[in-house]
């Protein structure tokens, strides 16, 4: 990281490392950083963010965790990352205050989406900067969907949740949930 830094000025990297009582070692717990390009370049994007966690498997079982955004020519552009043990509230905590800190700063009206994930939901609970009306959270309909199939494993529900989904009309939404609801009273509960 410190080479990383040396050649990309203005990039910013977090750390946290734990002591472990007794003993002069440090453990590695978690660690942010941002490219000063992307905090930069944040500005000229959608203001909705996608964030979300993956596993690194091999020699460390560690998690990556990731915040993108879409930019002006609708491709993904990469905003932030971290590295930590697990996903946990206090790791997503630290990620999106990190974020909020170094990438997002003043900018408000912020769409965050992501997975249900038990650790973004607490966090984004309790974290004042990512509520409304500062940012507004909402859940990604592809996992919503993929939750959905494990739930209802009906191949017509699925299309029709998928179409009502990407409706961008309320009285075409209400039409096709009403169509899910006729189809499957406890897939439309489900989906409420």
């Amino acid at each position: 990281m410190a080479a990383l830094q040396q050649f990309n000025p203005g990039m910013v990297v977090e750390w946290k490392l734990e002591q472990i009582p007794g003993k002069p070692e440090y453990t590695f717990n978690y660690m942010f950083w941002a490219f000063k390009p992307a905090i930069d370049g944040f500005s000229h994007c959608r203001p909705v963010i996608s964030i979300d966690g993956t596993h690194a498997y091999r020699k460390y079982d560690i998690k990556l965790l990731i915040a993108m955004v879409v930019d002006a020519n609708g491709q993904i552009f990469p905003l932030a990352f971290a590295i930590c043990a697990n996903e946990s509230q206090e790791t997503w905590t630290l990620f999106l205050n990190h974020l909020k800190e170094h990438v997002v700063k003043q900018h408000s009206g912020i769409f965050l989406i992501s997975d249900r994930h038990d650790g973004i939901l607490s966090s984004v609970e309790n974290l004042p900067a990512w509520q409304e009306p500062y940012a507004y959270y909402c859940y990604c309909v592809r996992h919503l969907k993929t939750n959905f199939q494990k739930a209802h494993p009906n191949k017509d529900l699925h299309d029709l949740m998928w179409i009502a989904a990407t409706d961008h009309q309320q009285h075409k939404f209400r039409m096709h949930m009403e169509y899910i609801k006729q189809e499957d009273e406890a897939a439309y509960r489900w989906l409420m």
